[in-house]
């Protein structure tokens, strides 16, 4: 079977694929240690939990949970 591809293209095809080889044998370093980012997220999690203290916090301005008034005699 004869290669019919243009010789250029051919010769981009391998050095690029030299190139991916070369880069793959470099060993990459974590960037991250996840049993430590892990570890800072869940006490992140415990520190705002405790500093909340289970306090129910006023709905923001303008926001109202019930209607104006005795809500009986409007439903009516």
């Amino acid at each position: 079977m004869s290669d019919r591809r243009d010789p250029a293209e051919a010769q981009l095809r391998e050095l690029l694929g030299a190139w991916r080889q070369e880069i793959d044998e470099v060993p990459v370093p974590s960037l991250v240690d996840p049993v430590h980012a892990a570890a800072v997220v869940i006490e992140a999690r415990r520190a705002r939990k405790a500093k909340e203290g289970g306090r129910v916090h006023p709905p923001p301005d303008g926001a109202r949970t019930r209607p104006p008034g005795d809500a009986c005699e409007e439903a009516v």
